[in-house]
């Protein structure tokens, strides 16, 4: 007997030596981890009760209380092997669950083995054993411990089952992991069918609790696994950062040959002519305005992910987005032969209140990606609402006659640096983000996206957001927009002083060219002090064009030092920046700036400026 007790006791202080181990080391509590836990505790009662149970039959001649410790010592046996079924769905499934419990009635597949482990744990207790012998000692005494042994088959039949029929999508290694333990499980098994005076069931026990630990459980597993999927993360990372970067090259660098070759061809061609290199200018500011156009994506989606990107809620007018998207979606198809169509509800409330910059931001988007894939045929805006209360639900509509989208291609669309194939072949210039800007905006509204698109006949993409109503009068009919072809009337300023304040001479160059044509007094600053300096002085100036990002003191700063200067009249001063990202015009007016245009600057959005405060100086 000695002989066949000392695997048993050798198991035993292993498994106390384990789960000393175990439950000394910080554990990451998931309902596996706490299956574990009951099965450490359940193969430790199964090892002491093998050990008094054979200890008892020797020395104790109670047959009652002989076989009531060996029936104990069974029933753990059942108890082990229903906790091992549940952790091995919980492994091989990742379920998520509080406690046991929730397990057992997770799913009709646990509540059914649930119910056939209580069931077999009743019928055990009827089942006989074989009288015990101390001079004969069987570990497998009579009908009792077969019928133990034909539910332990049982169960790890069903995890054989399960692992085949529904661990298909697991990976590879829990799958290993769970055909290793199953063919260890038979072997023990079969050794101990044919060796029944030695203990080898608690013993292949024990050793199941060393395997699911050193291939599962240790938390250095864990943390390697962790190790594992932050080195996965940053080779894609990396890889997604190499693919950005060979994008951008492509992007930035087209716009720029076309900007450097033909600024280069101009300023070296002897026989200048000036139609030409009126042509060829032309093509200068689109290049231009399309690498403006990828710094301002690029720019944008670095917001978004920062997750400093929120809603700007002010009151606003339909109306005037749809103008000036009107104007800029003509300017950019100019003479293609595409016509843009404008249809727009007139009983759409007047006034709404949301944030319009992001609403003309989505808008703009998609329309440019309209104007971007259609080569001849039309574009149309549909803005429609549906009111109800104090919201309306705006619907927008943006079809176009282009390339249209393939269906391979659909789950693409918003998706960060990624272009389509028609984008590659037809050469169509691009990030890959607007749309990716696009999405979030809308999903930062509370709103909706979604397109539809037949390939080579066009796309057609919807977008819903509600709005807060502020006027519910209808907004009427739209007046045309400017034409693209139509030049700037210029005011006449003559006798009007205007300050420029910039760090930058080729800035304070541009910023002087731009503002010519209105007869301006021009004088310039190259430091906020400087500027300080002349107002102290005693210039007067109509207004002030101010740079933020300057050495010594910013444009932010040289404000709030004028706007203290109470005995000097200090005339409208307007944010002239680089720092043009979502948001930043906000930032400014809420600084103190009276208006804000942004670098390069846009020859529009200037006129509008010269307008707005020297609308008097314009002759009827």
């Amino acid at each position: 007997m000695l002989a066949g007790l000392m695997l048993t006791i050798g198991s035993l202080l292993f498994v106390i030596l384990l789960f000393i181990v175990y439950f000394s080391k910080q554990r990451f509590l998931s309902i596996r981890n706490k299956i574990y836990r009951y099965m450490l505790i359940v193969e430790i009662v199964l090892l002491v009760s093998e050990i008094i149970a054979s200890f008892m039959v020797y020395y104790c001649n109670n047959e009652i209380l002989n076989l009531f410790m060996y029936r104990l010592h069974w029933f753990t046996g059942i108890i082990w092997f229903s906790l091992l079924y549940y952790y091995s769905l919980v492994f091989l499934g990742n379920l998520n669950a509080n406690n046991l419990f929730e397990i057992m009635r997770m799913n009709k597949r646990t509540k059914i083995m649930s119910v056939i482990f209580l069931i077999s744990s009743i019928l055990y207790f009827f089942v006989p054993f074989e009288r015990l012998k101390a001079n004969n000692i069987s570990y497998i005494p009579g009908a009792a411990s077969y019928f133990v042994l034909a539910f332990c088959t049982f169960v790890v039949f069903s995890i054989a089952v399960y692992t085949l029929k529904k661990g298909k999508q697991a990976p590879l290694r829990k799958k290993v992991s769970i055909w290793l333990m199953i063919i260890e499980l038979v072997i023990i098994f079969v050794l101990q069918l044919l060796f029944p005076y030695i203990a080898f069931s608690p013993i292949g026990a024990t050793v199941q609790m060393f395997f699911l630990y050193f291939n599962i459980e240790n938390p250095d597993l864990k943390i390697i696994s962790e190790l594992e999927t932050v080195k996965d993360e940053i080779e894609k990372s990396n890889k997604a950062k190499s693919d950005f970067l060979s994008n951008m090259s492509h992007e930035i660098r087209s716009p720029m040959n076309a900007i450097v070759g033909l600024s280069e061809s101009l300023l070296n061609d002897p026989n200048f002519d000036s139609k030409s290199a009126r042509e060829d200018i032309k093509h200068i500011s689109s290049a231009g305005n399309n690498l403006l156009d990828i710094i301002n994506n690029i720019l944008d989606i670095s917001k978004i992910e920062s997750g400093k990107e929120t809603l700007d809620l002010k009151e606003y007018s339909i109306g005037s987005i749809v103008m000036e998207l009107s104007s800029i979606i003509e300017a950019r198809i100019a003479d293609r032969p595409i016509k843009l169509i404008v249809d727009v509800d007139s009983n759409i409330p007047s006034k709404l209140y949301g944030d319009s910059t992001k609403l003309f931001q989505i808008l703009l988007n998609i329309l440019t990606n309209a104007v971007k894939y259609t080569e001849v045929g039309k574009i149309k805006l549909t803005i429609t609402a549906d009111v109800n209360n104090d919201d309306a639900n705006l619907h927008f509509k943006v079809a176009d006659t282009g390339y249209g989208i393939k269906k391979e291609d659909y789950d693409k669309l918003f998706e960060k640096f990624t272009r389509l194939e028609t984008a590659t072949q037809n050469e169509i210039e691009g990030t890959g983000l607007g749309l990716v800007i696009t999405k979030k905006y809308v999903d930062l509204m509370g709103g909706k996206i979604w397109f539809e698109s037949e390939y080579e006949v066009g796309t057609t993409f919807f977008v819903d957001v509600i709005q807060k109503i502020i006027d519910k009068k209808s907004l009427g009919l739209i007046a045309e927009p400017q034409k693209s072809d139509q030049e700037i009337s210029y005011i006449d300023c003559s006798g009007k002083r205007v300050l420029i304040v910039d760090d930058n001479k080729l800035n304070i160059k541009v910023a002087t060219r731009l503002l010519g044509p209105y007869n301006f007094t021009i004088d310039t600053s190259s430091s906020g002090k400087d500027c300080i300096y002349k107002i102290k002085e005693g210039t007067n100036y109509d207004i002030i064009f101010l740079d933020h990002m300057m050495p010594e003191m910013d444009g932010i700063e040289v404000l709030h030092v004028l706007r203290k200067l109470k005995e000097y009249e200090i005339p409208p001063i307007i944010a002239l920046t680089a720092n043009a990202i979502t948001g930043m015009k906000e930032m400014y007016l809420k600084e103190g700036f009276d208006d804000y245009l942004s670098k390069p600057i846009n020859v529009a959005e200037l006129n509008k400026i010269i307008e707005k405060y020297f609308k008097e100086n314009r002759k009827e």
